[in-house]
């Protein structure tokens, strides 16, 4: 434990409670956007750099952006209200005391669990790192977090995309499969940005996808990366940049339905759903990572664009 692992420390409570107890929303998605920024400096500092790219890419990109927008929306749809009744001293206080207590008793419960969890880690900890390394060779690559999500966990990194897909899904339902044009016009600074920009978030995307079967990086911070990049191009209007919302539902389904087609390769060859001869491994799982890099960008954004649809309706 160092000065710099207290001051995060300190730093993630403070955040956090400029998070959840201002009154205004705009005011609480800042808190969070500080917080999502140390957050994943923990996580480094922490040495589990994949969890650090995906809290940087989610928390401090893409959900981010996704709460602004909802703030600015409820902002706007905000109606007078009523004068607040006078309960007199006692409900006042009750209400401040609620108000300050419910978030504190909430931290207290999910840092108990957390500590809970972390000391079991700690103690298994040993035992996963003997039985991991001799476990590597038959799954094709050489990153220990890939093998688990792909392969030793593949049920539920399916299940995980499968969700996003039906996430993707309501949104393409409920706004339709053009979910809005483009919001921006063209010309603006923000619009320069987005296409000088765009190539660097292209290979970025593309380095954290096949990075992944060695190190650090993978499907899901790779698909963040790349939403994040549509996202940009959809708030600045960049006209030259192509318009793949008509690509959007069959994008969305492309991961599931190969890491479907993947399964199957298992019971096909005389093996178990979801696994596969190892000499096809690294090919496999590649295929799949592609798959569900388009998949995850498809889902993150039409969830987006959801939102922003809503936004534009209730405005």
């Amino acid at each position: 434990m160092t000065v710099v692992d207290i001051a995060l420390g300190l730093a993630v409570v403070v955040t956090a409670a400029a998070a959840l107890l201002p009154r205004r929303r705009m005011t609480m998605v800042m808190g969070f956007l500080v917080m999502a920024v140390i957050m994943a400096l923990v996580w480094l500092r922490l040495g589990s750099v994949d969890v650090a790219l995906a809290e940087t890419a989610l928390g401090t990109g893409l959900l981010s952006a996704i709460l602004v927008l909802l703030a600015r929306g409820c902002h706007a749809a905000q109606q007078p209200q009523e004068s607040p009744r006078d309960d007199g001293p006692t409900g006042r206080w009750l209400r401040r005391l609620a108000r300050i207590g419910a978030p504190v008793f909430a931290w207290a419960v999910v840092t108990a669990v957390f500590m809970r969890v972390w000391l079991e880690v700690e103690r298994l900890l040993p035992a996963w790192e003997e039985q991991l390394p001799a476990a590597m060779g038959p799954t094709g690559v050489d990153h220990e977090v890939t093998a688990v999500l792909l392969t030793f966990r593949s049920y539920d990194t399916l299940l995980e995309s499968a969700v996003l897909m039906l996430a993707g899904a309501a949104v393409l339902a409920v706004t339709g499969t053009e979910v809005g044009g483009r919001t921006a016009a063209p010309g603006t600074t923000m619009s320069w940005w987005t296409k000088v920009s765009a190539p660097v978030l292209v290979v970025v995307g593309l380095w954290l996808l096949f990075a992944g079967s060695s190190g650090s990086g993978g499907a899901f911070q790779a698909g963040a990366v790349l939403a994040g990049l549509l996202m940009l191009a959809d708030a600045s209007g960049a006209r030259s940049l192509p318009d793949l919302r008509r690509a959007m539902p069959w994008g969305l389904a492309a991961g599931v339905l190969v890491f479907l087609a993947a399964a199957a390769l298992g019971p096909m060859t005389g093996r178990g759903w979801l696994d596969w001869e190892p000499s096809w491994g690294f090919p496999v799982i590649l295929t799949v990572e592609i798959a569900l890099t388009v998949g995850i960008a498809a889902a993150l954004h039409l969830l987006y664009l959801g939102v922003r649809a809503r936004r534009e309706v209730v405005a």
